[in-house]
């Protein structure tokens, strides 16, 4: 099984740089309506969270129809692969490496298409197009913006994709981290487009609420019913449901985020990229994909744990090696304790 979630040591301390939630905490209010909603867990919730999803609906604007309730994103990526009969999927890499064990445990062939570090590890459409013609998958697969490059297209650009690909080919686009972003998200494409489209939501992420386990999934209502077919009962529990009911409430909450991410990320971007033993590849969202010139990213996390500091290695994303690492944006003292850290490590 693929390594998520963080730092499992022993220091209590330790700052960790792998994990990409928000640094602003929960929301004051829906940390309130969780102690509130404590009481409840006497009750059984909604087997499906169907109150739920019909606020999540009104919020969004689309039908309760498309929406679908997991348990965290990922119950979400397993659920599509399992409730599809397997063909070939294409997967736009290096991304979150759970599209393919999904895929792969029910029997899906899956074919990389993977982007170049010269590129910035950017799509290049008409390449994408000639590789899409080629296999002839029944899924694509593209994360937006991308975990761990960083990269996010366009609503413009997106739409353009998928308008040339044929209408037998589903996209499974996951926009977890879209709500750090200043772009558009691709809801239009679920309710106005021709092509099928599966939209992916955390809310575990920009909500920095990784603990409840929530999540949320827009498609076609046949997309939506054939997972719902095959997904088990009660996996959302009391919390979970009270959380997702209140999120886009959070406006206030939601522009403070941004206006944050957007700043400290523009900083850190900049500070990081003086140092010369480094590569960091511009982020639209809250976290920065680097590359050392010398020495190994381990070297460089066993370096940083010994001061109190964590980050995410990734030579397990398909396309990346040895010397690859990502870092979140943090609070503002916290990041800048890691880039002095950074810039006093010689490899």
């Amino acid at each position: 099984m693929n390594k998520h979630g963080g730092y499992y040591g022993e220091n209590p301390e330790m700052l960790d740089f792998s994990v990409n939630i928000n640094p602003l905490g929960i929301p004051g209010r829906i940390k309130e309506k969780l102690i509130a909603g404590i009481d409840g867990l006497v009750d059984y919730p909604e087997i499906t969270g169907k109150s739920t999803i019909e606020k999540l609906a009104t919020d969004i604007g689309v039908n309760p129809g498309n929406v679908i309730l997991g348990n965290g994103a990922i119950e979400l990526i397993y659920l599509f692969a399992r409730s599809h009969k397997p063909g070939r999927a294409l997967i736009i890499q290096p991304t979150f490496n759970e599209y393919e064990r999904a895929l792969k445990l029910y029997g899906w062939e899956v074919e990389p298409f993977i982007l170049e570090e010269k590129n910035d590890f950017t799509i290049d459409p008409t390449k994408l197009l000639k590789a899409i013609e080629i296999s002839q998958p029944q899924v694509i697969f593209c994360c937006n913006p991308n975990n761990p490059s960083g990269r996010v297209y366009s609503r413009e650009f997106m739409t353009q994709l998928i308008e040339k690909s044929s209408k037998e080919t589903t996209w499974f686009l996951d926009e977890s981290f879209i709500g750090f972003t200043d772009e558009e998200d691709g809801l239009p494409l679920i309710k106005e487009g021709d092509h099928p489209v599966f939209l992916l939501r955390s809310l575990t992420k920009f909500y920095a609420l990784p603990g409840l386990r929530i999540g949320y999934g827009v498609g076609s209502e046949a997309i939506v019913k054939a997972m719902e077919a095959y997904k088990e009962p009660w996996t959302i529990n009391t919390l979970g449901l009270i959380a997702a009911a209140s999120v886009y409430d959070e406006k206030d909450y939601e522009k403070k985020t941004r206006d944050y991410i957007g700043r400290e990320r523009q900083r850190v971007y900049n500070e990081l990229k003086k140092i010369d033993i480094l590569k960091v590849f511009e982020s639209g969202t809250d976290f920065h994909l680097c590359r050392l010139l010398k020495g190994t990213a381990r070297d460089l996390q066993l370096y940083l744990e010994g001061q109190g500091m964590n980050i995410r290695l990734c030579d397990d994303f398909i396309g990346l090696d040895e010397s690859y690492f990502r870092i979140a944006i943090k609070k503002e003292k916290n990041n800048s304790q890691l880039l002095a850290c950074l810039k006093q490590w010689r490899g």
